[in-house]
């Protein structure tokens, strides 16, 4: 499928603001052959429920017909322009567990209620709004965590990062499959990475800062989850993380207020929950690939040679410079291209992990190539990197060695 039969819906932090009435006058016809009612909520429930909804991190919800129809032309306009976050990668080139496209049926379906009246349909089908519950979206995790008492945003903080540390004290090794993430305020909790700390380094920050949490001092190494709101959380069940006896686990939490959201105080008690077994599994490992400081032309291009066969499992791509695509490809020994991931417009505030849909097996002497493509004149913001990275562009691979993983 090309990128112009699909996209994404949900998460849209970053809708343009223009209310429908400041740009039409009188009524608009009819024309939809959908309605709100009976085609565009359950789409909008699926697809943008996890921030559009009301106290989401999203400046507003969907999910009444009276609170999207002033959107319309917002919404249409960033269907059209292929802006929706926060899941970029092009459909087709590479296939991944956690997908979250638009089906081309789905996208025509908003675009030609929002151009066509809008109409709400059957007032006696009008759907009841959902309310955002706390369960656990991978079932009831083997441990769960929680920081000791709520943290404080207060109304002067638009945007903050925190660290908060969480001793697992399980009585044993154990490896972790899956991390499920429940935050405490939905409407200001907008990305959370979860980390193992063998080191005492997170204790060590923990003890200098008089707050809650720490703000830094932490030294970012491999995250074992990256979550953000409406994200499709993954259980592995052949491979894990290493989570040795006595080991602390860290939650970075960033903070970030919507103009809805702004000069109000909030609090926050994000609790995780860890799928742990103590089954042995193949361990999770990483490499991180960095870009060259400046670019050749408008290209950024790098690659890693594999010194041993590996089953490739996953990608999470950081870029700190204005770019209009990401391309990344495994080249095997004997030339063979193999499409992992491309991303469009890639958004430099949405760091996202991209699971494959299965392992890749990449034998020893592959070759993993990476090419951004930059906008001109393409400048170049600091982002705070989830793995201790510090080129324009950087790529974390995951994977395990050999190919127990694709078995």
């Amino acid at each position: 499928m090309q990128r112009h039969t699909g996209w994404v819906i949900g998460c849209a932090i970053g809708v343009g603001v223009m209310l429908l009435g400041g740009t039409t006058s009188g009524h608009t016809a009819i024309a939809s052959r959908f309605t709100y009612n009976e085609h565009l909520f359950p789409i909008f429930q699926r697809q943008c429920g996890g921030c559009h909804v009301e106290g989401g991190v999203a400046p507003m919800s969907l999910l009444t017909y009276d609170e999207a129809f002033p959107w319309t032309q917002s919404i249409r306009e960033e269907v059209l322009g292929l802006r929706m976050p926060p899941w970029k990668a092009e459909d087709g080139f590479g296939d991944f567990a956690n997908g979250h496209i638009l089906p081309a049926h789905e996208m025509d379906m908003i675009l030609e209620w929002s151009s066509g009246g809008y109409p709400q349909g059957p007032l006696d089908q009008t759907p009841t709004a959902p309310t955002p519950t706390d369960d656990w979206t991978l079932g009831t995790p083997t441990l769960e965590l929680t920081p000791p008492e709520p943290f404080t945003i207060d109304a002067s903080t638009n945007e903050t990062v925190r660290y908060f540390v969480l001793p697992t004290d399980v009585g044993g090794d154990r490896w972790v499959t899956g991390v499920d993430v429940i935050p405490g305020s939905r409407a200001v909790v907008r990305h959370v990475s979860v980390y193992i700390d063998t080191s005492g380094q997170a204790r060590t920050a923990d003890d200098a800062d008089a707050g809650l949490g720490f703000a830094s001092g932490f030294d970012s190494a491999q995250p074992i989850a990256v979550w953000w709101p409406g994200q499709s959380a993954v259980k592995l069940d052949t491979v894990g993380y290493a989570l040795p006896d006595g080991a602390d686990i860290v939650a970075r939490v960033l903070y970030k207020k919507t103009w809805i959201t702004e000069g109000q105080d909030f609090t926050d008690q994000t609790r995780l929950g860890l799928h742990l077994t103590e089954d042995d599994v193949s361990a999770i490992t990483h490499t991180v690939l960095s870009s060259p400081d400046e670019p050749n032309g408008r290209q950024l291009a790098f690659s890693h040679t594999l010194d041993q066969e590996v089953s490739l499992l996953g990608l999470l791509p950081e870029i700190e410079i204005e770019a209009v695509k990401l391309q990344i490809e495994g080249v095997l020994p004997d030339g063979t291209r193999q499409p992992l991931l491309q991303i469009h417009e890639p958004d430099l505030g949405w760091p996202t992990r991209y699971w494959l849909d299965g392992p890749r097996v990449l034998p020893s002497g592959s070759q993993i190539e990476v090419t951004a493509t930059l906008r001109p004149g393409a400048d170049r913001e600091t982002v705070p990197s989830l793995f201790a990275g510090s080129a324009p562009v950087r790529l974390l691979l995951e994977y395990t060695a050999g190919t127990s993983a694709a078995n």
